[in-house]
């Protein structure tokens, strides 16, 4: 919390070790409201990685030479019972039905084309016209899938060396809970 405004820090850090259930806290880092449950996951940092991409990636062997570079560059930090509100909870619950909706709608669509012209051996609008339609819903399917990943829903990510989690817009509840079990150091 911001002493001369009374606002929630933007982004509230502290060390990668305070990530077990014994050192976070019992309410949800987004609202504030009580834990319903706990769970585990990775947070990666975010990585610039350096280059240009029109002179190093316009080929495969760029591609690949950034995706490796990222790859060594990149911190992960195992989080272990980190706490979730009903809302948190609900709304990871949303999107990953969503995307469950998407993607089997989209299979399904995809299938019934194939299987329409199989079946009736003529070519019709209406079988491409599935096909094309389930195909563009199976690739959105990562959108609702990305939105409900759990370092979406808390907004939290790994530090670049590894060492620290960092949260964005933390609820002051959390923060103040968490410098009190000894997750954060004074500043």
């Amino acid at each position: 919390m911001d002493e001369a405004s009374g606002t929630p820090e933007a982004t509230l850090e502290f060390p990668a070790e305070a990530c077990t259930p014994q050192r976070l806290p019992g309410v949800c880092v987004r609202h504030g409201a009580p834990c319903v449950r706990r769970i585990d996951f990775a947070l990666q940092s975010r990585v610039e990685v350096s280059g240009s991409r029109v002179l190093g990636g316009g080929n495969v062997l760029g591609l690949f030479g950034r995706f490796g570079e990222r790859a060594r560059r990149v911190a992960v930090v195992g989080v272990r019972g980190w706490p979730l509100c009903r809302r948190c909870r609900a709304m990871r619950l949303r999107w990953f039905g969503a995307a469950q909706v998407l993607f089997w709608g989209g299979l399904l669509a995809v299938l019934g084309g194939v299987l329409g012209r199989v079946v009736t051996g003529q070519t019709a609008a209406a079988f491409g016209v599935s096909l094309l339609a389930g195909f563009a819903a199976m690739l959105l399917a990562a959108v609702p899938f990305s939105l409900g990943g759990v370092p979406r829903v808390v907004r939290a990510r790994a530090a670049g060396d590894g060492t620290r989690v960092l949260v964005d817009r933390p609820h002051p509840e959390f923060a103040t809970r968490l410098s009190r079990q000894g997750g954060t150091e004074p500043r």
